[in-house]
C-alpha cells in the first residue's frame, strides 16, 4: 500500500514536471517582447499608442529610440526626429534597423528643406550586405524620385522611378512607382505609360516598418488608364486636368497648349492653361491669358472670376475689385462673382461683408447646387467662428439636407453642431461620416463630442485615432491637448470603461 502510495506521488511528481518544462519551453513564444508588441501598434497604424509603448523601452534599447525617432518623422517633427534618429545610429543598430534610421533620417532632412543632404542619406542605403537591409534600397529610390518630382525635375525623378523598380521593393511600393511613372510618361508615350501601369514586379514580405513613409496616391490608376485610352484629341485636355490635379503645373501646360482653340474643349483649355501658368509661379503669362480670354470672350464668367481670385490671392485690391465690378454688371446674378467678393472680404478680415457675400453667392445658385455653396459658406464660418451658431449651423444643416451622403457636408456638420454645443448631435454626424471614410477631423469631432458628456472612454478611442489618421496634421495635435486634460483611465468609471 505504501509502495502504492509512493508510485502515485512519484508518478505526480512527474507529471508536475513534465507541465513545468512544457511552460518553459512555451513561454517566451507565447509572450512576444514588448518591442515586437509595440511594433504590431506600429504596423498597425496606431501611432499613438505605439510612441508610447517606444518611449518607455528607449532608455535602455536603441531599437527603441530609432523607432521613436521614426514616429518622430511621421508626426512631421523634422528636428526632433533627426536628434532621436543620429543618437539611436549612434547606440548601435542592427543592419536592417541602421539602413531603416537612414531611410527614415532623409524623410526628416528633406522635410527640414535639406534636399542634397537627403539625396546623400538615402544613397547610403546602395551599401547593403545582408538582406534584412536591401529591403530598404528600392523604397530610398523611391522617396529620391519623389523629392526630385516635388522641385519638378522630372527628368531626374523619371530614372529614380526606373531604377527604383530593378530592385525588389515591400508591397505596395512598385504600385506606387507604375502610377508615378506612367504619370510622367503619359504626355510623350501614352502607350508605354499604359505598359507601365499594367505591369507587376517583384515585392518582398518584410519592410512593414517603412509604410508611413509610403508616397501617396494622388490620383486614380483607373482615370489615368482611361485617359490613355481615349481619343486622341481629347487625350490632352484629360491629361492635363490630371497633370493640374496632381500639381504637375508643367506638365499640364504642355497639354493644355496642346488642345485645338476651336474645338469645343479650347475655351476650357485656355482657362485652365492660363490657371496652370498662374500656380507655375509664371503670373505674367497666366495674367496676360486671362485677360486676352476676357477680351475674347466677354460673355464667359469664370475668366474674370478667377482674374478676381488671383488678384484676391495676390493683395491687390484694386485689381481684384476692377474685376468684381465688371462680374457684376455683366453677371449680375453669378454665383461665382459673390463667391470672389466674399474670398476677397474674408482675406481682409471683413466676416460681416465675407458672410454676406456667401449668402448672396447661395441665393443665386441654382437648386441643384446650393448644397455645395451652402457647404463653402459653412466652412467659412467654421473656419472663423463669425457668428457660427447664428448664421453656421443653418447653412451646415442645409448643406446635408442637400447632400446626405456627402462625408465632407457630414463631417462639416459634426464639428459645427460641437461648438454650438450640440453633443449628440455632432456624435450622429461623425459616426455617420466615419461610416463613410476614415477622416481625422470626423474623428477628432466624435472625440470631442465624447468628452462633453462625460463618455471618456470613447472619447479617448476617438481622439487616438484623429491623431492616427493625421499625425503630421493639426488634428493630431488638437486631439492630443484634448486627450491631455481628460480623466486618466484610472478614474474613469466602470460605465465608461465599457463604452471600448
Amino acid at each position: 500500500m505504501v509502495n502504492g502510495e509512493h508510485r502515485v506521488i512519484w508518478g505526480g511528481a512527474i507529471i508536475l514536471l513534465v507541465i513545468a518544462l512544457v511552460m518553459v519551453v512555451w513561454w517566451p513564444w507565447s509572450s512576444p517582447d514588448p518591442l515586437t508588441q509595440a511594433d504590431a501598434l506600429f504596423a498597425a497604424g496606431r501611432y499613438y499608442e505605439a510612441l508610447e509603448a517606444y518611449q518607455g523601452l528607449a532608455g535602455d534599447h536603441p531599437a527603441a529610440l530609432l523607432r521613436v525617432g521614426m514616429l518622430r518623422v511621421i508626426r512631421g517633427e523634422a528636428v526632433l526626429a533627426e536628434r532621436t534618429l543620429r543618437s539611436a545610429m549612434v547606440r548601435g543598430l542592427a543592419p536592417g534597423d541602421y539602413h531603416l534610421a537612414l531611410l527614415y533620417l532623409g524623410q526628416a532632412l528633406l522635410d527640414d528643406g535639406r534636399l542634397a543632404q537627403a539625396e546623400r542619406t538615402w544613397a547610403l542605403l546602395e551599401d547593403c550586405r545582408v538582406g534584412e537591409a536591401c529591403v530598404y534600397r528600392g523604397p530610398g529610390r523611391v522617396l529620391t524620385a519623389e523629392a526630385y518630382l516635388r522641385q519638378g525635375a522630372y527628368d531626374a525623378a523619371t530614372e529614380a522611378y526606373r531604377a527604383a523598380l530593378l530592385v525588389p521593393m515591400p508591397s505596395g511600393w512598385s504600385e506606387r512607382v507604375h502610377y508615378r511613372l506612367a504619370l510622367l510618361l503619359a504626355g510623350d508615350d501614352p502607350d508605354g505609360a499604359l505598359a507601365i501601369l499594367m505591369a507587376t514586379d517583384d515585392v518582398v514580405t518584410s519592410g512593414a516598418l517603412a509604410v508611413p513613409l509610403l508616397p501617396m496616391l494622388e490620383g486614380d490608376r483607373a482615370h489615368l488608364m482611361a485617359v490613355l485610352q481615349v481619343a486622341e484629341g481629347l487625350r490632352p485636355q484629360l491629361l492635363g486636368q490630371t497633370y493640374l490635379e496632381a500639381g504637375l503645373y508643367d506638365l499640364a501646360i504642355t497639354q493644355f497648349t496642346l488642345v485645338d482653340p476651336d474645338s469645343p474643349e479650347g475655351l476650357s483649355a485656355a482657362v485652365y492653361l492660363a490657371y496652370a501658368h498662374w500656380l507655375a509661379g509664371h503670373t505674367g503669362e497666366g495674367h496676360e491669358a486671362l485677360e486676352a480670354m476676357v477680351g475674347l470672350h466677354p460673355d464667359t464668367p469664370q475668366a474674370r472670376a478667377l482674374l478676381a481670385l488671383i488678384a484676391v490671392a495676390e493683395g491687390v485690391d484694386e485689381a481684384a475689385w476692377l474685376e468684381l465690378d465688371a462680374l457684376a454688371q455683366e453677371h449680375p446674378q453669378a454665383p461665382d462673382r459673390h463667391l470672389a467678393r466674399a474670398s476677397w472680404y474674408a482675406a481682409k478680415g471683413d466676416y460681416a461683408q465675407a458672410s454676406l457675400a456667401y449668402e448672396q453667392a447661395l441665393g443665386t445658385a441654382p437648386f441643384e447646387e446650393q448644397g455645395r455653396y451652402a457647404l463653402l459658406a459653412a466652412r467659412f464660418h467654421l473656419a472663423t467662428t463669425y457668428e457660427l451658431c447664428s448664421i453656421g449651423l443653418p447653412l451646415a444643416e442645409l448643406a446635408l439636407e442637400r447632400l446626405p451622403e456627402e462625408v465632407e457636408a457630414l463631417a462639416l456638420a459634426a464639428g459645427v453642431r460641437y461648438q454650438c454645443s450640440d453633443g449628440r448631435g455632432a456624435i450622429e454626424a461623425a459616426q455617420a461620416a466615419e461610416a463613410l471614410a476614415a477622416r481625422a477631423d470626423a474623428a477628432f469631432y466624435l472625440g470631442a463630442a465624447l468628452a462633453a458628456t462625460g463618455e471618456y472612454e470613447a472619447a479617448r478611442t476617438a481622439l487616438i485615432r484623429a491623431s492616427d489618421l493625421a499625425p503630421a496634421s493639426r488634428w493630431r495635435e488638437r486631439a492630443e491637448l484634448l486627450l491631455a486634460t481628460m480623466p486618466q483611465r484610472h478614474n474613469l468609471t466602470p460605465t465608461a470603461d465599457r463604452v471600448r
